[in-house]
C-alpha cells in the first residue's frame, strides 16, 4: 500500500458529484439503501460520473492499473472506502473513492468496515494518511506485517488480504526484478543511453505491485537501512540512495 495524493477534480465531474449527493441527502433514510444502488447503476451515472472518476482515479493511482490496496495491476472498479451500505451518503462523496481490483473490492474488502474508535476508519487510507506508518513489507519475502502498536495495520492486512496467496510470492519476485532494473539503469547511465534509462524507469513503476519499489526507496534512507539490505549486494543500497533514481519517483 502506497501513499497516494489526490488532487482536486475537474469542476464539471465535482459538481455532478456534488448533486448526486444532494440527491440523496433528500432521500428518507430508511430508503437511501435501495435508492443508492439504483443511482449508481444508472446509465447517466456510469458515464458521466463513474467513467470520468475511474480515469481520475487511475491517474492518481502509483502504477499503471494499480489497486489502491493490495498495489496489483488488475484494479478495474471504483471502491468505496466506507461501504455505500454503511454510509449511502458517501457514495458519491470524492474523497470516499478508491481504485481497486475485484479481488480487493468483492472477495476480500466487499462492506467490512470498522470504526478507529474515534471518527475514521480502522482501514488505511492511502489518500489521506501514510500506510507506512501502520504496516512494514519484508522486500525479500513479499510479505506485511503490522507495525508495532497499530490496530489499524493489523485490520488492513487482514480485510484487504495483503498476505493472501500468491502475493507475498509474487512482491518477492518483483523485489528481484527492481535490483535487475536498477542495475540495467545504472549500467546505461554510465552509457549515456538516456532512452533506455527512462525505459527502466517507466518498468519499475509500474510494473505489478509497485508497492515493493516505494517500500524499497523509503527503506533505503532510513536509519535501520544497513541491517534492512544487510544481505543484498552493496550496489543495491546504493542505487536505492541515488538522487537521480529517486528524483525519478518523485521521493
Amino acid at each position: 500500500m502506497i501513499r497516494i495524493v489526490r488532487p482536486r477534480l475537474p469542476t464539471e465531474l465535482e459538481a455532478s458529484l456534488l448533486a448526486l449527493t444532494q440527491e440523496m441527502a433528500g432521500t428518507p433514510v430508511l430508503e437511501r439503501g435501495d435508492h443508492t444502488e439504483r443511482m449508481w447503476k444508472r446509465p447517466s451515472v456510469r458515464r458521466d460520473v463513474y467513467a470520468p472518476a475511474f480515469k481520475a482515479l487511475e491517474a492518481m493511482a502509483a502504477g499503471e492499473d494499480c489497486c489502491m490496496y493490495c498495489g496489483n495491476h488488475l484494479a478495474d472498479t471504483v471502491d468505496h472506502f466506507v461501504p455505500k451500505s454503511r454510509c449511502a451518503l458517501r457514495t458519491f462523496y470524492w474523497p470516499n473513492l478508491l481504485l481497486a481490483c475485484s479481488t480487493c473490492n468483492t472477495r476480500f474488502k466487499g462492506n467490512k468496515h470498522r470504526s478507529d474508535g474515534f471518527v475514521g476508519s480502522l482501514l488505511i487510507d492511502p489518500t489521506s494518511e501514510d500506510p507506512f506508518e501502520h504496516l512494514d513489507l519484508g522486500l525479500a519475502s513479499g510479505v506485511y506485517r503490522a507495525v508495532e502498536g497499530s490496530p489499524k495495520g493489523k485490520w488492513t492486512i487482514e480485510v484487504c488480504g495483503l498476505n493472501d496467496g500468491k502475493r507475498p510470492r509474487v512482491r518477492a519476485r518483483t523485489w528481484t526484478n527492481l535490483a535487475d532494473d536498477m542495475r540495467e539503469w545504472a549500467r546505461s547511465r554510465a552509457a549515456g543511453d538516456l532512452k533506455n534509462m527512462n525505459r527502466k524507469v517507466y518498468r519499475m513503476r509500474n510494473q505489478p505491485f509497485a508497492d515493493v519499489c516505494y517500500a524499497a526507496l523509503r527503506k533505503a534512507v532510513s536509519d535501520e537501512a544497513p541491517r534492512i539490505f544487510a544481505d543484498e549486494e552493496p550496489d543495491i543500497l546504493e542505487l536505492l540512495r541515488d538522487e537521480e533514481l529517486r528524483a525519478s519517483f518523485q521521493v
